[in-house]
Formats: C-alpha cells, sequence, structure tokens
C-alpha cells in the first residue's frame, strides 16, 4: 500500500525547482522577493500574502500569478492554486513550471483531461522536456482505461470500475467507505469534506496505470486505486485495503503535506484494523526499533521484508499516538500540513517527543 508520495514526487520535484530558482521567461518583481523566499522555506500563508498583494498593484504580471498560485497549492487550496496557474500561463505562456506544476494538481485531482491538455500545450513550447513526454504518455494510457470504466458518484465518494463485472465490487466499496469514514473521522476529530475518488482496476491495469512495486496491494495519489483480481475470493482483504486507502485520503485532507510516511502508513494500517500487538512482536523478533525519522520517506523502494518491517513500527508508532490524542489527531495532522516538523507540533497537542518515544519503546521491550 503506497500512498500520495509515490505519485506526487513529480510535484515535489517541481516545486524544488520552483523554490530555487527565477521563473522561465519572468523576473520577480521587487516587492514579490519576500514571497519566493517565504516558498523556499514553505511558509505558503507568508507568501499567499505576499503575492497577494503585490497582484493588487500589478494583476497583470503572471509570475506574480504563478508565485500564488504555488503558494495555494502549498496550503492545500487546490482550486485556488488551479486558477492562479492557469491565469500566469494566460499571462505568460513561457513559464512552463507553472504548466508543470498546474497539470500535477489536475491530475491528482482527477481532472486527466484538463492535465493532458495542459502538458501538450506545454510541450510544444518546452520539446525536449523528456520528465513532461513521459508523464504525457502515462496520463494518456491512464485515460485510455478510464474511458472504458462505469462511473457512480455518491455525496462523499465517486467509484470507476468495470461495469459488466464488477458491479457488486462497486456498491460493495460505497458501503464499506461509508462506515470506515464515519469511523475514522470520529477516531481523528475530522471529517473532511472533500468527494474521494476511487478507481477498482483489473490487475494488469492497476501495474499499467500505477507502476508500484509487486507487494503494494493498493494506492492513494489523489485517488484511491485498487486492483480486484481474485476479490471475491477474499472480501475482507478488499475491505482491508479500501480503509487503508481512504485513511490516506483523509490524512491528506487534513495535511497535504509534513506528515511523515510512518504516520500516514500507520494511521491507515491502525483503521484497516491491523493489530499493534502482533506488529510490536515482530519488529522485536526482527532486533527491535529503528529511529522513526529513518522511515520518514517513502516505502515504495523497500524490499517486501523491509516493508513489512517498516509498516509493522508504523503501526506500533501510530497506535500509540491515536491512543494519546485520540480526537486531537486531527489537530496535530493541521500542524503538520502548516509546516511544523512532528516533534514541533507534538508539544502544541500536550504531548513531548520524550513521552512519545519513551511510549513506543515500552511497546517493543
Amino acid at each position: 500500500m503506497i500512498r500520495h508520495l509515490l505519485a506526487s514526487a513529480a510535484v515535489a520535484l517541481t516545486l524544488m525547482s520552483l523554490m530555487s530558482l527565477t521563473p522561465l521567461g519572468a523576473q520577480p518583481p521587487a516587492q514579490a522577493e519576500a514571497g519566493w523566499r517565504a516558498l523556499q522555506v514553505g511558509d505558503g500563508e507568508k507568501a499567499a500574502a505576499v503575492f497577494r498583494d503585490a497582484l493588487t498593484r500589478n494583476p497583470r504580471d503572471g509570475a506574480l500569478h504563478f508565485g500564488a498560485g504555488v503558494a495555494a497549492h502549498l496550503l492545500g487550496r487546490e482550486s485556488d492554486a488551479m486558477t492562479s496557474l492557469k491565469r500566469a500561463l494566460e499571462l505568460e505562456p513561457r513559464l512552463i513550471d507553472a504548466a508543470v506544476l498546474l497539470g500535477e494538481i489536475q491530475h491528482h485531482e482527477g481532472e486527466i483531461d484538463a492535465a493532458i491538455q495542459t502538458y501538450e500545450r506545454a510541450l510544444a513550447r518546452a520539446p525536449a522536456s523528456l520528465r513532461m513526454r513521459a508523464r504525457l504518455d502515462e496520463w494518456r494510457k491512464e485515460s485510455a482505461v478510464h474511458d472504458t470504466l462505469e462511473h457512480w458518484n455518491g455525496p462523499r465518494f465517486s467509484v470507476s470500475f468495470e461495469g459488466r463485472t464488477n458491479k457488486d465490487l462497486g456498491q460493495r466499496a460505497f458501503n464499506v467507505l461509508d462506515a470506515a469514514y464515519l469511523r475514522i473521522g470520529k477516531a481523528i476529530g475530522a471529517y473532511p469534506s472533500d468527494r474521494i475518488r476511487v478507481v477498482l482496476y483489473s490487475e494488469e491495469q492497476f501495474r499499467d496505470v500505477t507502476s508500484v512495486p509487486a507487494w503494494a496491494e493498493g494506492l492513494f495519489d489523489g485517488q484511491i486505486r485498487i486492483p480486484v483480481k481474485g476479490v471475491s475470493q477474499n472480501l475482507a482483504q478488499f475491505d482491508r485495503v479500501l480503509v487503508h486507502e481512504l485513511t490516506h485520503a483523509m490524512v491528506s485532507s487534513l495535511a497535504n503535506r509534513g506528515v511523515p510516511v510512518w504516520l500516514h502508513e500507520g494511521l491507515a494500517s491502525c483503521f484497516e484494523p491491523r493489530n499493534p500487538v502482533v506488529a510490536a512482536r515482530r519488529v522485536k523478533s526482527a532486533g527491535g526499533a529503528i529511529p522513526l525519522g529513518r522511515l520518514e520517506g517513502s516505502f515504495a523502494g523497500l524490499a517486501p521484508l523491509e516493508a513489512v518491517y517498516a509498516y509493522d513500527l508504523s503501526l506500533v508508532a501510530a497506535d500509540v499516538l491515536i491512543k494519546r490524542l485520540g480526537a486531537q489527531t486531527s489537530i496535530l495532522l493541521g500542524y503538520l500540513g502548516k509546516g511544523y516538523t512532528f516533534e514541533e507540533a507534538l508539544p502544541l497537542v500536550g504531548l513531548s517527543a520524550a513521552q512519545f518515544e519513551s511510549t513506543v519503546t515500552s511497546r517493543l521491550r
């Protein structure tokens, strides 16, 4: 089970280039320099305020709209980000980095045809971009698959599937997701309002569209993506994977950045649910815990046995956290989304890093 970070690696790379380079085709006005510096340190709120003020004086400056779009993205305001990035490209089509980010956000938000069009226009101006060309090929393949699927929409979820064979699974997915949404929301203290998209693929479609490791059973990258081969023989496993990926979706709605991967995966494992006592035994038998800081990045490159260990340790740590914080978990996630580190955010919800580490360690003795 892989979450957002794997599929959004291109967004992270794009942001790195945006924050370290002057945008192609434009020099940032002097009054916006503080906004670019704020973006470099990930301070979306300050950057948004600077660019908003600068745009009142220079509303037709594409670079300023570009900066406003990046700031909105950092704050999780994807609709605002897309509006600003589109305006930036209208005013200054040479802002290729703006097109790169816009396309990634559109894809993440399920607007795949719009993302394809954005990259097609950008590639006409930057034909040598191998990264954009590769992403465009991936999205065209994904779009072709999605054109064959049936789509059902509900108030909280939309579910897409092969209509001839998977209607029963589509209905089951709605039922499982609705129940889990209420359970998870109550436990963490928040009920994100954005509609969550779910796609049920054949095994071949899933591997073609996602390119995830062979051990991955699902993916959240803005949409929940799950292969359904053999599901009828193991419906309980289907339910668990759905709930796992739903947790990623809900956590990402509360904090679109800053959540360590171990916490993302640990919370998702908690709500499947998996047993933290069994997980603790396996960690102990493997030689004990490693520092959680070594599990802050994606699990996608791990070998199968390494992945089992990483998920087990993450589950134990997340179980400690949610049992201590309860409904305050959503508050912690909010701080992480604003740019606080995990260690900085813990005291703000009444828990010190030392208390947390001590409790995790005691579970593994």
